[in-house]
């Protein structure tokens, strides 16, 4: 079990990532994103485009991920020792990334990554995972993750998402 969070200090004009998370600072973007994750992702949508079965079954019975989930368990033990995240030990603040503003007034978004792409506003975002659940349920295509929309679900993820001036 983990946890990841994206905050923001006004104090000392930084944003810290823990986790899996991303934030748009202005125009710019920034992720976090586990170091295996996009590998373990790109692994299992290797196996549902060979795999003989219909695509649909993987919506309800998602064999690929059951298949990555070992691998993914082995990469989970070096949170908070290569990567960091929120999971009741210590986080090494070496792997929480910063992003340090200057004074001007900024526009900031931060967010978990249920988004597949992160955009300046909620109605922005919320409509690009429909675009990204109607064109790619199984998140195999262009975006790729280590799951599914699961049958019956809105998203394949948590979100998050919060949008300020500062």
């Amino acid at each position: 079990m983990a946890a990841s969070a994206v905050v923001f200090s006004r104090l000392r004009r930084e944003i810290w990532m823990v986790g899996d998370c991303q934030c748009l600072v202005g125009d710019e973007y920034f992720d976090n994103p586990k170091p295996y994750e996009q590998k373990l992702a790109e692994q299992r949508a290797e196996i549902i485009k060979s795999s003989p079965e219909p695509w649909d079954h993987y919506l309800s019975d998602d064999t690929a991920r059951a298949a990555i989930i070992p691998l993914m368990l082995e990469k989970m033990k070096q949170q908070n020792v290569s990567y960091s995240v929120i999971d009741g030990f210590p986080i090494p603040e070496r792997h929480v990334r910063i992003i340090t503003l200057d004074f001007q007034p900024w526009e900031i978004v931060l967010a978990s990554d249920g988004y597949p792409r992160l955009c300046p506003t909620l109605a922005e975002s919320e409509a690009k995972l429909s675009e990204q659940k109607a064109n790619d349920p199984l998140n195999i295509g262009l975006f790729k993750a280590t799951k599914a929309f699961a049958e019956g679900n809105n998203s394949f993820d948590d979100r998050a998402y919060i949008r300020f001036k500062a």
